[in-house]
């Protein structure tokens, strides 16, 4: 099952923490990681199991927003909808899904605090939310987390819209967004550096994946498996087109 995933080290102020938690993400052939609590996805369940058969699976359903759960049980997640999760349970998993939308893993040594995110566009900023948790939590110290942000569509691909752009330029960063023949891309990257930056995390404890999840055909996509679909199709429907992805963070 190895080639079913990838996955990595975080890192601390350049040094890699070989001894600290790991970061990992399932590629396309795992197939779809799909979840929603009324629903059975024994693709997902089969996966998960076998990738760490020693872990309880924390997991919320995905509603695309900045809430984080500080948790040290899966069942306090039962039923509950969000975007992100943190932990000091090691014998949890806490587990997003993904599909060009950017996972973030996080990991903070000396509170050991660990978790995972969902960053899309509208959710952009969660890693704010988690960090300030952690520290009200946990008492985490913000400047000693590492975070990686993982595998996900780049500005090589992911066009937006004017209305979009000026709202990324005005809440994060004009950097974040470039114009190519009279069109605007979005840096996913760029908006949640300038965040953590801001914070106080240290840029070299921070690992950006330049895999782009829209060119790579190892992962599945939503903007690239969906692009041949008509437009006016509801989103219920597409949901089949394209393969969703687990992003988690272990010890």
């Amino acid at each position: 099952m190895a080639d079913d995933f990838v996955s990595g080290l975080f890192y601390f102020h350049g040094r890699p923490l070989n001894d600290g938690a790991r970061w990992g993400m399932s590629l396309k052939k795992a197939g779809s990681m799909s979840f929603r609590w009324e629903e059975e996805n024994p693709v997902r369940n089969a996966f998960l199991s076998s990738l760490a058969p020693d872990k309880t699976v924390a997991q919320v359903e995905l509603i695309h927003s900045r809430t984080v759960f500080a948790i040290s049980s899966a069942q306090e997640l039962e039923g509950r909808t969000g975007d992100g999760i943190i932990t000091q349970n090691r014998n949890l998993l806490p587990v997003v899904t993904v599909a060009d939308c950017m996972p973030i893993f996080l990991y903070e040594p000396v509170s050991r605090v660990f978790g995972t995110l969902h960053s899309g566009w509208k959710g952009t900023g969660i890693v704010r939310e988690a960090l300030l948790l952690a520290q009200k939590v946990y008492g985490s110290d913000i400047r000693n987390f590492c975070v990686v942000m993982g595998p996900h569509i780049h500005d090589c691909c992911y066009k937006i819209d004017e209305e979009r752009a000026q709202y990324f330029r005005v809440n994060f960063c004009p950097e974040c967004i470039s114009q190519r023949d009279g069109a605007f891309y979005l840096s996913l990257a760029k908006a949640n550096l300038h965040v953590l930056l801001e914070l106080g995390v240290s840029e070299d404890s921070i690992v950006c994946s330049s895999d782009c999840t829209c060119c790579s055909l190892e992962f599945g996509s939503f903007r690239r498996q969906t692009a041949s679909l008509p437009a006016s199709m509801p989103m219920e429907e597409k949901r089949s087109h394209f393969t969703v992805q687990a992003a988690w963070t272990s010890f």
